[in-house]
């Protein structure tokens, strides 16, 4: 009976992946238990949703529960009784016989009661085994989940710039044909400057491609570096608990130095070159847009949608949380048929807006959608500290200065373009090229209050 009873004990004890005693134990939905460490490395490597490795069931959250090391204790295994008699050896001082049950504060020595009142410790602080034990064990598993929450970080940094390695090229390419279409609307003397537009646009292209390539190899390492650290700390847990002291001392020093090395995102942004003329040539087709002051019920839904596409292609651990900023969205009164027109529109008190144009149709609906057709908008929206400038059809981001003072807005109606212009910098943010305009299109403003 008592037997079946230990059987018993030592069975819920015990992870079923590490066959040993759980460490930092985790239950998840179905009921079965774990060692944290152990479920974690498992679910990391796993192909297939997170599932139970003992009855397969998927779970979707984990639920953390404490077990007292002293049942660890009280039902002695072949394991554990092995391990007390290889141990005991070396608590006996070979100086004066006695049995080492105190550990150094300072160098983590085991010691005996007449070594710690040497000359050598005496000063110094000391602490039973048993309250040493239990100390080391939490900051070991302190440790631990520290560790894995960096190599989490890393990881996510890691698909970030996966993410734009995927789409960097593209992104040189394309804004290379908006330069490209930009230049033979100024006069023939500035192809010397286009040139030299385009080959700073290439070289700038060239050395953030680079770097997005180092820092992706660096996080690629790190993540094996930490998740090297995380298996050693879940070996150390397993160990003898008398080697526990002087072994942690280390791996705190390598999760520092871990900490100090890990390897930050790369923020790529390309300069601001200045096209000559180009302000004076737009200044030609200037008009002065009247805004009906339409307040739209739906100004909220359109920021909290920018934000959550925001979020899921930049950066997932940005936070997703709408701000309480109140938006005022405004229609312009004239509808564009046809012509050249250039407008400006002051922004510097607003870090999150949306201007362009839009076809009139899209005025009238509910949702306001940004991956509705017919809406040529460039977008500024600030998640934590951080600036992003994006424009639709499709949602692109565009890694260029955002502007802080005048944005100009140029349509040409019959050759289908529109383009932003940084009117500070008199430079270029982004164009759409070569669109078929079919339908009237009006003037869109949607800001912030800050």
């Amino acid at each position: 009976m008592a037997s079946a009873i230990t059987q018993c004990s030592t069975s819920e004890l015990t992870c079923s992946i590490c066959t040993d005693y759980l460490t930092d134990p985790v239950t998840i939905c179905c009921g079965h238990r774990f060692c944290n460490p152990c479920l974690c490395l498992l679910w990391e490597d796993a192909l297939t949703p997170n599932c139970c490795p003992v009855c397969r069931e998927i779970s979707q959250q984990t639920y953390f529960k404490r077990i007292i090391f002293a049942e660890k204790q009280a039902i002695p295994t072949r394991e554990s009784v092995s391990r007390q008699l290889s141990s005991s050896t070396m608590l006996i001082c070979g100086r004066h016989q006695e049995m080492k049950n105190l550990i150094c504060e300072i160098d983590r020595s085991l010691l005996c009661f007449l070594c710690s009142q040497s000359p050598r410790h005496a000063t110094h602080k000391h602490y039973m085994i048993k309250e040493a034990d239990e100390y080391y064990r939490k900051k070991l598993l302190i440790q631990m989940k520290s560790i894995w929450k960096k190599k989490q970080k890393n990881q996510r940094n890691l698909n970030r710039e996966t993410n734009i390695i995927r789409t960097w090229k593209v992104f040189i390419h394309l804004r290379s044909m908006m330069i490209s279409a930009e230049y033979p609307k100024v006069c023939q003397y500035l192809r010397e400057e286009e040139q030299k537009h385009l080959e700073g646009l290439a070289r700038e292209g060239r050395i953030v491609f680079e770097q997005l390539k180092i820092s992706q190899t660096r996080m690629a390492k790190m993540s094996v570096l930490l998740r090297g650290m995380f298996e050693k700390l879940k070996e150390m847990s397993c160990k003898a608990d008398v080697n526990l002291p002087q072994d942690l001392g280390d791996i705190m020093k390598r999760n520092e130095f871990l900490r100090l090395a890990m390897p930050q995102p790369v923020n790529p942004q390309l300069s601001a070159w200045t096209i000559t003329g180009m302000s004076e040539r737009l200044n030609f087709f200037r008009v002065y847009i009247t805004m009906d002051h339409k307040i739209c019920s739906n100004h909220k839904l359109l920021f909290e949608d920018l934000r959550h596409l925001q979020c899921s292609l930049d950066d997932t651990d940005m936070s997703c949380t709408p701000t309480s900023t109140q938006y005022t969205s405004s229609w312009g009164a004239q509808i564009l048929t046809s012509g050249k027109h250039y407008w400006e529109v002051d922004v510097k008190d607003s870090c999150n807006w949306v201007i362009g144009l839009c076809r009139e149709a899209w005025t009238k609906r509910n949702d306001m959608r940004l991956d509705s057709e017919g809406i040529f908008l460039l977008l500024c929206l600030k998640v934590d500290d951080h600036f992003s400038l994006l424009s639709t059809s499709p949602l692109l981001p565009h890694y260029i200065p955002r502007p802080q003072g005048w944005l100009g807005v140029f349509l040409d109606y019959e050759c289908g373009i529109v383009s932003f212009v940084n009117v500070a910098q008199s430079s270029l943010i982004c164009s759409f090229l070569s669109r078929i305009f079919y339908f009237p299109l009006r003037p869109f403003i949607c800001h912030g209050s800050q």
